[in-house]
């Protein structure tokens, strides 16, 4: 009984050790130090396809989410390439100048981007929950049955550049 009581004494007590060695704090500044300058960290879907295509002359859109941080540095371009995942053909082009601005490689604007941020605990960092919203037609730049490929580019103003490619992110039905 007396061997019983001392090993549930000694095994409370490396319980309670554990317990209370694990209030450690986080050194935010050295952790920041480490961090990349830019990270593009998501990329997906609002909702869900199949998609329609519309008919005539309608323009539908779809959005695409984007997760980014940057630390010590602001926001640059940002590019979005979709290709057919079947034939990696390249079927729409994407520039934005800013991360809140509308597409400039299309004569008609194929579509914008805009973000919010979200607050941080890192210093110097930004975290950005961001929407790109992409324009179609019955004809431009979807084709039915198809799946499609989505790589963004994120830049920051120096130049440094994150990306992130997601296959067979967009299906038409």
């Amino acid at each position: 009984m007396k061997m019983k009581r001392n090993v549930l004494i000694i095994a409370l007590a490396a319980i309670l050790s554990v317990t209370s060695s694990c209030t450690k704090k986080v050194d935010v500044v050295a952790v920041s130090a480490i961090l990349p300058g830019l990270q593009l960290s998501s990329l997906g879907m609002f909702t869900s396809g199949p998609y329609v295509l519309p008919t005539g002359s309608t323009v539908n859109t779809i959005q695409v989410l984007f997760g980014a941080t940057t630390t010590n540095k602001s926001t640059g371009v940002f590019d979005v390439v979709i290709s057919n995942s079947t034939t990696n053909a390249v079927v729409e082009t994407l520039h934005f100048p800013t991360w809140t601005s509308n597409d400039t490689f299309n004569t008609t604007s194929a579509g914008s981007i805009s973000y919010t941020t979200v607050p941080s605990e890192y210093p110097n960092t930004t975290i950005y929950q961001g929407s790109i919203i992409l324009k179609y037609t019955a004809t431009v730049p979807f084709a039915t049955g198809q799946t499609y490929t989505v790589k963004a580019t994120a830049s920051s103003a120096d130049g440094a550049t994150s990306v992130l490619t997601v296959a067979k992110l967009i299906y038409i039905q």
